[in-house]
């Protein structure tokens, strides 16, 4: 499953509108929404693609937002991605507000349940909860795992750290310092680089997944206030950066030497990169509206409207 984590496509797109507590289905080509699927308890939030391109996944987090959550969801929504239609939930009670998703490379979904602290392998099929792993955070957000899955990493929102954890023995052996927090986490498709997002400068910490190191600071320039996303591209040539409390984002090459400043729309999220290598959709989440991107040239080429507030969205 090489590409289970960084998925594109070309036979449809799919859209959290968190806001509208709504999953959209748009056509890939025009961005225009085809069909509207409502009904969920507060509120779907994340997005993940089975590595099949059959099933997406939604976390429904609650109706608050991170540090103030008071009625902390606990299902998992599935969708079937060839009959558009939601099609079941698993539940990771009594572990609250499902967020970050990712896949393991034998199939397992990780989920990290932030009220809880912890992060859940399941069985994708039929939600049994295998394993908890606890991380040592009462405020994990998101999650990124190593290709060859012998490690998984936690972005801890409100704690100097991120958690590293040996999948091997489920349990947290060594804390990367995180002076500030961290608002975001990002990892290269070969795993080799693991990315942390500063949460209160406008810096990001760059990892070398070998050693657990940080090997460089990297300010982002154009940026007064600290970002918040971080997503590389599926073939790895490009690493993108939202800013929330900005319109911006920052568009870098591989080496992470290059830096392209995007003037987008407001309250930037998530993203989807088009199966042409060339094209990023990132969501603004504050106006309903998806900005189409350039790669290669490092340009906001148009907006178009979509949802009320989409937080994150994939081809596939």
């Amino acid at each position: 499953m090489p590409d289970a984590n960084f998925p594109t496509g070309s036979k449809g797109l799919v859209a959290i509108d968190k806001v509208g507590n709504h999953v959209l289905f748009l056509d890939p080509d025009t961005y225009e929404v085809e069909l509207t699927l409502e009904g969920f308890a507060p509120r779907v939030h994340e997005l993940l693609i089975s590595p099949d391109h059959r099933f997406a996944y939604a976390p429904i987090y609650g109706a608050g937002i991170h540090g103030d959550n008071p009625h902390p969801g606990h299902l998992v929504a599935k969708f079937d991605l060839r009959e558009r239609k939601h099609v079941g939930d698993l539940s990771t009670f009594p572990h609250l507000a499902p967020h970050g998703l990712r896949w393991g490379a034998d199939g397992t979904l990780y989920c990290v349940c932030e009220n809880s602290g912890v992060v859940l392998e399941m069985d994708p099929e039929n939600g049994e909860i295998e394993t908890v792993i606890e991380v040592g955070s009462n405020k994990a957000h998101r999650v990124e795992v190593l290709p060859d899955n012998s490690k998984l990493y936690t972005e801890n929102e409100e704690d100097p750290f991120a958690s590293v954890v040996d999948l091997a023995t489920k349990s947290v052996i060594k804390k990367i310092p995180t002076p500030n927090g961290s608002a975001g986490i990002g990892m290269s498709p070969d795993g080799e680089t693991l990315v942390l997002v500063d949460a209160e400068q406008p810096q990001l910490f760059i990892v070398d997944t070998a050693s657990d190191e940080t090997r460089a600071t990297v300010t982002l320039d154009g940026h007064e206030k600290a970002a918040q996303i971080a997503r590389y591209s599926p073939d790895g040539r490009y690493l993108v950066v939202t800013n929330f409390e900005e319109p911006l984002a920052t568009l870098f090459s591989e080496d992470l030497k290059s830096q392209s400043l995007l003037h987008l729309g407001q309250g930037p999220m998530n993203m989807a990169f088009h199966e042409d290598g060339e094209t990023v959709l990132i969501a603004n989440h504050n106006e309903g509206s998806l900005a189409v991107c350039n790669l290669e040239r490092g340009e906001v080429l148009r907006t178009v409207q979509a949802g009320v507030g989409i937080e994150t969205l994939s081809f596939f």
